[in-house]
């Protein structure tokens, strides 16, 4: 099912998606990686309507809830992806509203699943120490990485947004960085002295060295000398990752950073700005997965472990 392309549906329906797509783009303005989600979703919506034979001003919320459990026993789909096709759908049918063709969102109607609770994935300081020392100096491509992934474990920022900034971005008289985020919000970002360092190195000898056409503005720069895709850098810390033997993603950094944050003693408001969440519960999972660790921690240390039954009696008495 989720291997269903665009070129495959009607003409028709074709068209439709295509003004889906430009409606999300230009009139609700979302981030690129949530276009690219629901237009996914709404091609296998109407891939499913049409093998049942309902057009999309048909679909009650009993076909809805149908699509749902078809995905979930077909594709696997969890509940967070689940209500992720949910959100789609019902994105999908306010756009069909607003060209005027349905008045009704039979996916609002549509409870949400439940999700359970997912902690993010980290990796500890040592890990991250091992993945920063695995990088030659001596290499531009490997140092251009090494930046990238500094500064988004330095900082928290999406990969989205590191490959998106501009040399002008970067404020080296205050070691700051301007971000452009979700809907195209802006926030200022602080980084460590590891990313400031490595940053302005590579803006000084390294990028220099990647440059083809002295007016390009990207800050992170592929081997042609154009902006490095997010695809590219996704690749490239794939094949870092896999190489030394760590478990991790490039978001793996960003969720690590906040972690490592609330560790220290960050409040979470401060860890909610530096991320760029507008809800301060996003953030707080951070705080839950702490507590996991100490828990962890206590489990794996803690005395009382060891005690026999003799231990309890005397210390009962």
């Amino acid at each position: 099912m989720t291997k269903m392309k665009i070129n495959e549906l009607s003409a028709a329906d074709r068209e439709f998606v295509l003004s889906f797509r430009r409606y999300i783009t230009y009139q609700k303005r979302l981030s690129d990686k949530t276009r690219e989600v629901y237009s996914r979703e709404a091609v296998l919506f109407l891939h499913f309507l049409g093998e049942k034979n309902i057009s999309v001003e048909e679909a009650t919320p009993a076909v809805i809830e149908e699509y749902l459990i078809y995905r979930r026993e077909n594709d696997g789909v969890d509940e967070r992806t689940e209500g992720r096709i949910l959100s789609s759908l019902r994105a999908f049918y306010t756009f069909i509203s607003y060209v005027g063709t349905e008045d009704v969102n039979p996916a609002a109607l549509v409870e949400k699943p439940k999700e359970r609770e997912h902690l993010p994935r980290v990796i500890s300081e040592e890990e991250v120490d091992r993945l920063f020392a695995s990088f030659p100096e001596d290499d531009v491509l490997s140092f251009r990485d090494y930046t990238l992934f500094e500064l988004i474990y330095s900082s928290g920022m999406r990969i989205s947004e590191a490959v998106a900034l501009d040399v002008s971005s970067y404020k080296e008289d205050e070691g700051s960085i301007a971000v452009i985020g979700k809907r195209d919000k802006e926030r200022f970002v602080f980084i460590g002295e590891n990313a400031r360092s490595a940053l302005d190195r590579y803006i000084s000898i390294v990028r220099p060295q990647l440059l083809k056409n002295p007016k390009e503005k990207a800050l992170f720069l592929n081997r042609r000398g154009g902006r490095l895709t997010r695809q590219a850098a996704h690749k490239r810390f794939h094949e870092t990752v896999e190489r030394i033997g760590i478990d991790a993603t490039i978001h793996t950094l960003r969720h690590s950073f906040a972690s490592h944050m609330i560790v220290r003693g960050a409040d979470v408001r401060s860890v909610q700005e530096m991320l760029g969440h507008s809800d301060v519960r996003t953030t707080q999972i951070y705080t839950h997965l702490d507590t996991s660790s100490l828990l962890s921690f206590f489990d794996k240390f803690s005395p009382v472990e060891n005690w026999d039954e003799d231990d309890t009696k005397d210390n009962m008495e």
